[in-house]
């Protein structure tokens, strides 16, 4: 896998920034106690959605969405494009088969993922390497997914036209991230703004962005999904005095450099205020490489 310093200069610096984020936020998550208790021995980090065939709520439930109108060969390789501890890969490779390569940027989540694998018995199957999807990928694939991180990408576009260098012919790459409205007014920019700043998302592309991205690098977008109406979100009667009482007690914290735990927690809240009002969209977007 690509090392840190054999990336584009903005790349590396993005990859290093994210790379400390979860340092931090893994020590966080592994001792979330009702995940614990919930028997995940790799943890989700993506979120949960209400489930459209009638299940409960669950992380698992985009596994699923995320398929549709995809037509995947007998045996798929696969990569998870910034895959955390590997649930994913861990919930689809016993059903679906093939070969799986989770990448991540932080060592602490492959390590617990890989463990995880074997405890599983899918060792040789399934793997979690450290790296990024911004340098060489060890292809080609027959379906790319990212779920919530290729949002932390300091290009997007470069990113997309590096993973489709790397699909087969006929492959697909999925792309499941919040997706900003096209106009969106004063005081929702400026949160959108604090969000991409306490979650290092540099770019955030909106909708149209991601399906360019995906066109210029010779992919043609074949599903997608509006996620939103399966999202457990608040209402702003709720969410705007937690969010108030939340930056109170993290002013402290934040000034004296320990506020990586406010800031996700802030951002997070600052997400959910958006996707409350329409000007940030849940998406899953499925393009497709030519037949070759």
């Amino acid at each position: 896998m690509s090392h840190i310093g054999t990336l584009p200069p903005d790349a590396a610096r993005q990859a290093r920034r994210v790379a400390r984020y979860y340092r931090w936020l893994d020590r966080l998550t592994w001792f979330d106690e009702h995940r614990a208790a919930a028997g995940h021995g790799a943890l989700p980090v993506h979120r949960a959605l209400a489930d459209p065939a009638g299940g409960p709520p669950s992380a698992q439930v985009i596994h699923r969405l995320m398929l549709d109108g995809l037509d995947l060969p007998p045996a798929p390789r696969v990569l998870d494009a910034g895959c955390g501890y590997g649930a994913t890969m861990l919930d689809l490779a016993p059903h679906l088969g093939g070969d799986w390569t989770g990448l991540t940027l932080s060592p602490v989540q492959a390590a617990r993922g890989n463990a995880e694998i074997s405890a599983r018995g899918l060792a040789g199957r399934a793997r979690i390497a450290v790296g990024s999807y911004d340098g060489a990928l060890p292809g080609p694939f027959d379906l790319v997914y990212g779920i919530e991180s290729l949002i932390h990408s300091a290009d997007p576009a470069r990113t997309v036209a590096n993973i489709a260098a790397h699909l087969a012919p006929g492959g697909h790459l999925v792309v499941v991230d919040d997706m900003p409205e096209e106009a969106l007014p004063e005081d929702a920019m400026r949160r959108l703004a604090r969000f991409r700043r306490f979650w290092r998302c540099p770019v955030a592309p909106t909708r149209a962005g991601w399906i360019a991205a995906c066109r210029a690098a010779g992919l043609e977008p074949v599903a997608e999904r509006d996620l939103n109406p399966l999202l457990r979100v608040r209402g702003a009667a709720e969410l705007a005095p937690r969010l108030a009482a939340l930056e109170r007690r993290a002013r402290l914290p934040r000034l004296l450099g320990f506020g990586l735990r406010a800031e996700a927690e802030i951002g997070g809240m600052l997400l959910e205020s958006l996707q409350t009002e329409g000007h940030v969209r849940y998406r899953v977007l499925a393009a497709r490489k030519g037949p070759g």
